[in-house]
Parts: structure tokens; sequence; C-alpha cells
């Protein structure tokens, strides 16, 4: 990420066309201790980091509490899926995605007659209750600018064209292996010797 920064600013600022950093595990197999703090201008440079969590309590573990609201605050889309076991995350994310108006009418019946009276009340639109229950093949989509949905996921292994993919996936990654096991080979000069 940090040579796609020196290349965009080579470039004029901006990497065209971007990159996508897509961090998995980001919380475990490679920890940016300073991600939070690159989010965002890792952004306005064409490079388009992907973090993928397990939790939002793993993030705090890795960047603390105000590293992780910070990172929150700076990714443009969000994306949850099934699986929220955390009672604070979940009424968090109830809160993000708002109230609406719910009608009440109430009829009574006295002395001088019949009478029906209609009142508003807010209520939350996504309890966390039922974030917490949100079946798998569904997340809930927060972006920037945009109300917060909830979405069906449709899976590339399911799609017609996942075959293609998949032989495609597993020849980049044998390139990358490759790649990265010929660096490491110790060559003659590693030794001071000549070949």
């Amino acid at each position: 990420m940090r040579a796609a920064v020196a290349q965009a600013e080579r470039d004029g600022g901006r990497l065209d066309p971007p990159l996508l950093a897509i961090l998995d595990e980001a919380a475990n197999v490679c920890k940016i201790s300073d991600l939070p703090d690159l989010y965002s201008h890792l952004g306005s440079r064409g490079v388009i980091p992907i973090t993928i969590l397990q939790s939002y309590r793993q993030g705090v573990r890795v960047w603390s509490e105000a590293g992780m609201d910070a990172l929150w605050s700076a990714a443009t889309v969000k994306l949850i899926g099934s699986g929220i076991d955390d009672a604070d995350f979940a009424d968090k994310l109830s809160r993000l995605v708002g109230d609406h108006d719910v009608q009440t009418v109430s009829k009574s019946h006295g002395a001088s007659g019949r009478s029906t009276s209609v009142s508003m009340r807010q209520e939350r639109i996504l309890a966390a209750d039922a974030i917490r229950a949100l079946p798998k093949g569904s997340a809930l989509l927060l972006a920037t600018g945009v109300r917060p949905a909830l979405i069906n996921l449709k899976p590339w292994y399911r799609e017609p064209d996942a075959q293609r993919l998949s032989a495609a996936s597993a020849r980049a990654t044998a390139a990358i292996t490759d790649r990265a096991l010929a660096k490491g080979r110790p060559t003659c000069h590693d030794f001071g010797q000549t070949a």
C-alpha cells in the first residue's frame, strides 16, 4: 500500500486505475498498526482498502477503541453479515439504521359517544435482536450518502461462471506463491560467492 501511494504521488496524486487492497483477516494475519490513520488517506490516493474482520471487537483488540472508531468512521461502505453476538455493537447498528414513525389508532366508547385518536411514535427500523438474527446469506449495508439497506448476498461460487473464476483464482494464487518463493531463494551472491 505504501508503494502504491508513492506511485500515486509520482503519477500526479492518484492511481489510475485504483488499487484494491483486500485485507482479509486484517486483525489476525498481518496487523497494520497505523491502518486507521491510513484509511482515509489511502482512498484519496486511489488505494481502496477493503478490511475484513470477524467482529468489531476484534478490531478494537488490535487498534484500540479510538483506532477502530476512526477506521469505522473513515470507511465509506460497511457490510455487516450474520452472526453478530456483540449486544453493544448490534445496538449501535440499530441506531445507525434509524427510526421510523409508527401510527397508533385508539378508539374509545363513553357516555358522550365514540372517539378516535391517532398518535405517532418512533420505533427502530431494525432492532438489535433482529440484527443479531440476520439469516446467513443476508447482510446490512451502510454506505455514505444513502439509506441503510438489508441485502441478499450472491456468493460468487454459485454463479454460472464459478468454475472459470475458481480456476483463475488458483492460477493467480500459484503465480504469487511462485514469485514469493523465488524471491526467498538464496543465491550464490547472498553467501558472498560467485557463480
